[in-house]
């Protein structure tokens, strides 16, 4: 019978160069991410073994990767790209959600954040 559980990474920070403006993203400035991952944990909390469930160090770093790595104009095509990350790297993952926040705004304006979230579901096949 299925464990369906939801693994969250919650509120990891980076530092990264993305915006809209060339200036902000030579600069760069800090961004903080949400990561959750729908899996069915059974066979994990069988074995007791991280290689039957999705390794939350490894979901940190390809997300950090792609924020590190790359030089984005826009919040969206980042977590869309950190969502199907996710699902390609991670078999028994059902769905993903990805928050990021840009934690040093360019506005004239007094906020926290802006943020943008995306959930994304496995495709599978119909029998």
């Amino acid at each position: 019978m299925p464990n369906l559980s939801t693994i969250r990474i919650i509120g990891a920070e980076i530092y990264a160069r993305h915006g809209v403006g060339e200036a902000e993203r030579s600069m760069g400035g800090r961004y903080s991410f949400d990561l959750e991952i729908d899996a069915d944990i059974s066979a994990a909390a069988a074995s007791d073994h991280v290689e039957d469930t999705v390794n939350y160090q490894e979901a940190y770093e390809l997300a950090r990767d792609i924020l590190t790595g790359t030089n984005r104009r826009l919040l969206e095509s980042l977590v869309v790209e950190i969502a199907n990350a996710l699902l390609g790297h991670f078999p028994t993952a059902d769905s993903v959600t990805v928050r990021l926040r840009k934690l040093s705004v360019p506005i004239d304006g007094v906020m926290k954040a802006v943020e943008v979230e995306t959930r994304k579901e496995r495709e599978r096949a119909h029998a």
